[in-house]
């Protein structure tokens, strides 16, 4: 079983979101590439974090030196695709709540508005719009089939998204990198609809390919 342990008494909040983000954007990357990527994810937010909080920057602070000294050229280069991961994940998101939807216990099912049946295809054409694809096929091979081993954490994430951008504008992906309360909401999220999806009699996802995230 591939489980993530993350214990945020221990761990930087940002080694914890960049965590999440790492898993979410890669799931089937190598370790090597991982491990790259988080690196410079908490770089990034290390970076971020003392554009907007000048006073943080000038203060001592427990940052391990692998983040300090890593140059914004190495960054660019290992997240140069997350930007797009994400936004394609965030696309998953939105076909895999449908399945959630249809997977709740004690809550009748209504299809998304403008589709004649539950399945791949016709999420596919209902999320079109959101992406560059003008065939369902693609957005099958390209976007959902990547992005079911973390499936859960896409949907979690989406919901995040929708629930909070209507009220305060987009979220920058910093959100999940430096706010702690954000993080484990995320996670504890995904483990829920880890469980809802598990009962659908629509979708089919390999539990071996699963990649689960688990609060310490």
């Amino acid at each position: 079983m591939n489980v993530h342990l993350i214990d945020l008494n221990h761990l930087h909040v940002c080694e914890a979101g960049a965590l999440v983000v790492t898993l979410l954007a890669y799931p089937d990357a190598k370790d090597e590439i991982r491990g790259d990527v988080h690196a410079s994810l908490c770089a990034h937010a290390l970076r971020f974090r003392s554009e907007i909080e000048p006073e943080w920057a000038i203060q001592p602070q427990q940052i391990k030196p692998l983040y300090a000294l890593r140059s914004p050229s190495k960054c660019y280069r290992s997240l140069r695709t997350l930007e797009r991961r994400v936004r394609d994940r965030m696309v998953a998101g939105r076909m895999g709540i449908a399945f959630l939807k249809e997977a709740l216990p004690g809550h009748p099912f209504e299809l998304p508005l403008g589709l004649k049946r539950l399945s791949i295809n016709q999420l596919a054409e209902f999320v079109r719009d959101d992406t560059k694809f003008s065939v369902s096929e693609n957005i099958e091979s390209r976007i959902w089939r990547p992005s079911l081993p973390v499936i859960h954490l896409c949907s979690a994430v989406q919901v995040f998204l929708s629930q909070l951008e209507p009220k305060i504008g987009p979220v920058a992906l910093e959100a999940l990198l430096l706010d702690r309360t954000v993080i484990e909401l995320v996670i504890r999220t995904a483990e829920y609809h880890e469980s809802v999806l598990a009962r659908s009699r629509h979708l089919r996802i390999d539990p071996e390919r699963m990649i689960r995230i688990r609060l310490v």
